[in-house]
């Protein structure tokens, strides 16, 4: 019989020996404190010392809000020269915003950067290369490439001379490409007449769980979202294999066009990895019936999964780094996930998510570069300066012409800083410290994990108290169909104890998310959607506030209980039980 004892697997220390190498890289590199790493910037800024600490100081205010009234006004921008003190003090109440150095919040994606990222992303603004040729980007372009081919060998691509891509500004942006690429390569025509004189029905395909930037997108390129497919999933949120193979059948069977499939490696919320060989397997296969069909591009949307890579080749048997016993077990499964990734045509990449450099750093790498020539402008398309006098031109193929190249820096800087068993170190804590969370969760009878598998993210649901057995529950509310009413109305329970939560939450535990669509009824259309709590655990100082955050949860579960109106908890009991 489990208990509510709060003191049962409290302990979220980790092995001493991994530890110290933790500690090595929060306490140096990861500090975050670039505050005090200034002093040489003296000559040409004397004053940027002094307005980083005060910047620093705004973000911590959590009191700040969004001011509404002003909106309308812009900034003030004077007559006359003005200086640069008088410029400061105007911005920087507008530094406000969140601090991830903290490990204090678990929302979303919101990770401690890496202190030489940062300063390569600094010099980047300084020397401001153009990256639209090589004749003004200069060394900056070719830096692109090897960060790009870098990356390839890291998500174990094996022909590297094959690779291509570039640096972008977004995973948004990736995905996008991905869509284009599928788009040029079934209609080849399109580029000059367009999507209006495509005769052929097509529909693109992606995953139920996929990121919203999988339909967006879709609008953004004048596709629209009604032609796509959403396949569902399994309970672990990954993509359904069996639905996806007969999906993809019946458009083939149908004369349907598939330009391009999108899958996911880490989604948004569960951190699920779809399987990249599955799926190529049944592209290959079903293509096979079908020679005359365009065969789909694949792409897959790996902004946040890309980093499970840097395990591929962890020797578990070993494990040199002293992980955790309960990560090693689960370590292999991702193993045999991410190592398919060179399976796909086309990946996005955000090392700004889980590469632990500032914002914007993500990049697109392509398997093969030829496909660049399915988006390839001829040079005499650019009337004010020449490509071919430049030996890089990603603007005849770029669907932008301004790239900054502070995310090739950045990843460049953090890269050679942390090498692979540096990033080893920095992921694993956060994937141990969320595998601690979700045992120590699932060991209350009462609080229902979503996604056991190993990953950044925690989602849970915290039934009321009363609930004898959480994981049966959640099996039921996922999958009888029969009981869907009863689910929504514990749903009200579950997000209502969420707004409670966050109201008397002592203001140094831990900021979570609620999301609405943490996983699906696994029947009929799969449209009904489970809500559910989210804990993203990225930065590697959170492990140091998971007892405070569990027993504030259990703590404040009984507070909210007991204003809750007696007949509604009687309602609850007969619901559960």
């Amino acid at each position: 019989m489990k208990t509510e004892n709060i003191n049962l697997s409290d302990d979220f220390s980790l092995d001493p020996l991994y530890q110290e190498k933790l500690d090595v890289i929060e306490n140096g590199g990861l500090n975050g404190e670039i505050i005090d790493h200034t002093k040489h910037f003296d000559e040409f800024f004397p004053s940027l010392e002094k307005f980083l600490r005060r910047a620093v100081e705004y973000s911590k205010n959590p009191n700040k809000t969004v001011n509404m009234n002003h909106l309308d006004y812009g900034i003030h921008v004077p007559d006359e020269l003005g200086v640069e003190q008088e410029a400061i003090d105007h911005v920087l109440p507008f530094y406000n915003a969140i601090d991830s150095r903290t490990g204090l919040d678990w929302r979303n994606v919101m990770p401690i950067t890496l202190l030489p990222a940062v300063l390569g992303a600094l010099g980047a603004v300084i020397v401001n290369p153009n990256l639209v040729t090589s004749k003004y980007g200069k060394r900056a372009n070719e830096l692109e490439v090897r960060v790009v081919k870098s990356l390839a060998k890291i998500l174990g691509f094996k022909d590297i001379a094959k690779i291509g891509g570039l640096s972008l500004e977004g995973g948004t942006k990736g995905n996008m490409y991905g869509y284009i690429f599928g788009l040029r390569k079934a209609f080849p025509g399109i580029k000059e007449t367009g999507l209006m004189n495509v005769k052929q029905k097509f529909l693109f395909i992606n995953s139920q769980a996929g990121h919203f930037s999988n339909f967006t997108n879709l609008a953004a390129i004048g596709v629209g979202r009604q032609n796509s497919i959403r396949i569902p999933c399994y309970s672990d949120a990954s993509i359904n294999l069996d639905k996806l193979k007969e999906t993809l059948f019946d458009c083939m069977e149908n004369g349907i066009v598939v330009p391009t499939i999108l899958i996911t490696v880490g989604t948004t919320d569960a951190c699920a990895i779809d399987d990249v060989a599955g799926v190529r397997e049944i592209i290959d296969e079903v293509s096979r019936q079908f020679p005359e069909m365009h065969k789909p591009h694949l792409h897959v949307d790996a902004a946040i999964g890309w980093a499970f890579t840097f395990f591929n080749n962890y020797d578990v048997a070993a494990n040199p780094l002293h992980f955790t016993e309960a990560f090693i077990e689960k370590l292999p499964e991702i193993q045999n996930k991410c190592r398919n990734l060179d399976l796909a045509d086309s990946v996005t990449v955000d090392v700004h998510k889980t590469g632990f450099t500032p914002y914007s750093c993500s990049f697109l790498v392509v398997k093969d570069k030829a496909d660049f020539e399915h988006l390839m402008w001829d040079a005499s398309e650019f009337k004010y300066f020449d490509p071919s006098e430049s030996k890089i031109a990603p603007v005849q193929y770029s669907l932008e012409c301004t790239r900054s190249s502070m995310g090739i820096y950045a990843a460049a800087m953090a890269f050679n800083t942390l090498g692979i068993e540096g990033y080893q170190t920095l992921l694993a804590a956060s994937l141990q410290y969320s595998d601690m969370l979700k045992q120590r969760l699932i060991s209350f009878d009462n609080i229902g994990v979503i996604n056991k598998s190993l990953g950044f993210t925690t989602l849970f649901r915290p039934y009321p108290s009363f609930v004898k057995d959480a994981q049966a529950l959640l099996l039921r509310e996922i999958k009888d169909l029969d009981f869907q009413a009863q689910s929504k109305k514990i749903s009200v329970f579950v997000d209502d104890f969420f707004k409670f939560w966050e109201l008397h939450k002592k203001p140094d535990t831990p900021l979570l998310d609620h999301i609405k669509s943490s996983a699906w009824g696994q029947y009929g259309k799969h449209d009904y959607e489970l809500t559910a709590w989210k804990a993203y655990l990225l930065n590697p100082r959170a492990g140091r506030y998971l007892k405070r955050f569990v027993d504030e949860v259990i703590d404040l579960r009984r507070e909210y209980e007991r204003q809750l109106p007696e007949e509604y908890l009687a309602e609850l009991r007969a619901l559960v039980s």
